[in-house]
């Protein structure tokens, strides 16, 4: 509209310079019936989408057995009020020419779109005016079958402003289709001087409302009477949206509701109780949390009446860093120390590496404490009293690729302990080596509890994942076999438990990693999720194996494993 007032304003000028005499009355009529004209035809495109959302609520209203609470009347249409606490706004039409979009009922029993009296189609699919509930209780898709395939959704219209023609979307607005209709004036299907989506609405009942379509399609919604449930949730808006671990409360204006439950997305939490539903949003550290999805309230009057009430909701997820413990001397950002038992300086990793791997000085001197802390980075701290045989993490570098035969000068792998076959995950060099294990028979540890690693700092954060593979003492045992058992055979199982805990001390649950599963083995490096395990300050390592691989005195296999690339989320 601009470029055509700017355009007659210069025509203007030029005629005022030629004449002294000149009626321009008919110019301003002209620009007069191109502003209506525009007007018009934005209060079309605003009608048809507010018919089209209002329709949409009906058929909803319909499928989920949510009652009518009242029809007001209004200067341009109706104002329906429902028992869910929803609102549909039905506007009368505006002469524009506009397509009109509606909802016809299939021999499936489900409603689905229409245009102008014609199946509105998606690469040849209809689409779903109405949700199918999947055995999931989500909302199930429209495919070929009927069945599978999009979302329930609704169509949005508009008017191309380049060609003036209709323009249908089922995407949200993302992508636009062409209906082939120009946006100009016309008598509309009830022989009104405007598009109707809606050719009446019959309040004369007082047990339903009848609402009648363009094409003679009826709807019939039940008014709310003391048989049904009401349940209206207070400002609510068409999708909440919370922050990470946000909790919003909100009041309920509920009746003759005998019974109810909830059904909720992945990871967040819902609570109602005294007419206040609590809802709060998954943590952004809670990588099996959904994002996003539908809180239903699945209600029963005492009559025996339900309906299904929804919620949409929506978290913004923060952005996490991940922050790695990698052994490696590049990384050490802790402050120096010294293991006084053993009259070393700790200045990098590798000054943790003892110079033998059976009774050296660094992990077997009786009183010492070995301990590493991996300062200004993960906080990640783990300390065990030696002799290393009571178990620990200690920190190594030793690679032997043949685990079958000993080198030279060895007695067996036992003095071999800390090697593997590989060097540290990624090609790097150090890593840490986990030895014992705690059950019912017997405990390597001295003091019967479980190692691991911890937060030194005292705070919770999600580690994670890590990288776990073999030692070459417990590929040798499993593979061979050796004097206290047999080789893994079909069926043979070891894994690595790891137990997370809160700051109080609660178990936060169980993560579980096959270090041997069927008799084959693991010796490279395979990632360790340790994610839903959540919020830790600590988490500590045991193993659980089949029954072949444990004896009157416990687990008969090596409790070793090697681990590296600590990932923390910060």
């Amino acid at each position: 509209m601009k470029k055509i007032l700017t355009c007659l304003s210069i025509a203007m000028i030029g005629i005022a310079f030629t004449g002294c005499m000149y009626d321009d009355d008919e110019l301003w009529n002209a620009v007069d019936d191109v502003t209506n004209r525009v007007a018009k035809l934005e209060a079309a495109v605003q009608n048809a989408n507010n018919n089209i959302d209002a329709l949409q609520t009906l058929i909803t209203a319909l499928q989920q057995q949510v009652t009518i609470t009242s029809v007001t009347s209004t200067t341009d249409g109706y104002t329906i009020q429902f028992s869910d606490g929803k609102t549909a706004t039905l506007t009368n039409g505006v002469n524009a020419n506009a397509p009109i979009v509606s909802v016809k009922q299939d021999v499936d029993g489900e409603y689905y779109w229409t245009v102008d009296g014609e199946w509105l189609l998606v690469d040849g699919v209809k689409v779903r005016a109405s949700a199918h509930d999947g055995n999931d209780g989500e909302n199930g898709l429209n495919g070929s079958d009927g069945k599978d395939g999009q979302d329930a959704v609704a169509p949005q219209v508009r008017i191309n402003p380049d060609n003036k023609e209709w323009e249908i979307s089922v995407d949200g607005g993302q992508t636009w289709q062409s209906t082939g209709v120009i946006a100009q004036g016309r008598d509309g299907y009830d022989g009104s001087n405007g598009d109707s989506y809606f050719r009446s609405v019959d309040t004369s009942h007082s047990e339903y409302v009848i609402f009648v379509l363009y094409d003679g399609t009826e709807i019939c919604i039940p008014r709310y009477d003391n048989t049904t449930p009401l349940f209206i949730i207070e400002g609510v808006n068409e999708v909440e949206v919370l922050e990470a671990g946000e909790t919003r409360t909100y009041k309920v204006e509920a009746a003759h509701v005998a019974d109810y439950s909830i059904s909720k997305p992945d990871g967040w939490r819902v609570s109602y109780s005294e007419n206040l539903l609590s809802v709060t949003a998954p943590m952004s550290d809670h990588t099996c949390a959904e994002t996003e999805g539908v809180i239903a309230f699945n209600l029963v009057s005492p009559a025996g009446k339900s309906c299904i009430v929804k919620m949409q909701v929506k978290v913004l997820m923060q952005e996490t860093a991940m922050r790695v413990l990698t052994f490696e001397d590049g990384d050490a950002h802790f402050t120096p120390y010294s293991l006084d038992y053993a009259g070393v300086t700790i200045n990098v990793w590798s000054d943790l590496i003892d110079n033998e791997q059976y009774f050296g000085t660094l992990t077997y001197s009786e009183g010492g404490i070995y301990t590493w802390y991996d300062e200004n980075n993960t906080e990640l701290t783990h300390s065990f009293t030696t002799p290393y045989w009571g178990g620990g993490h200690a920190i190594s570098n030793y690679v032997i690729e043949d685990y079958e035969t000993i080198p030279d000068g060895y007695n067996g792998w036992y003095e071999l302990q800390m090697s593997v076959p590989i060097g540290g995950h990624g090609g790097s060099s150090n890593f840490a080596v986990h030895n014992g294990y705690a059950d019912s028979f017997n405990s390597q540890i001295y003091d019967a509890s479980l190692h691991g690693f911890e937060f030194a700092d005292g705070v919770e954060r999600v580690v994670d994942h890590m990288y776990v593979t073999n030692t070459n003492y417990f590929l040798n045992s499993l593979t061979y076999g050796d004097g206290f058992n047999a080789p893994a055979h079909e069926g043979t199982y070891i894994k690595i438990l790891a137990y997370g805990y809160d700051a109080e001390g609660n178990e936060t649950g169980v993560a579980e990693f096959y270090l041997c599963r069927d008799g084959q083995c693991i010796s490279t490096w395979e990632k360790f999720d340790l994610s839903s395990l959540g919020k830790v300050v600590k988490i500590n390592f045991n193993f659980a194996a089949s029954e072949d691989q444990s004896g009157p005195y416990g687990l008969n296999c090596p409790a070793y494993f090697a681990y590296d690339d600590v990932a923390v989320r910060f």
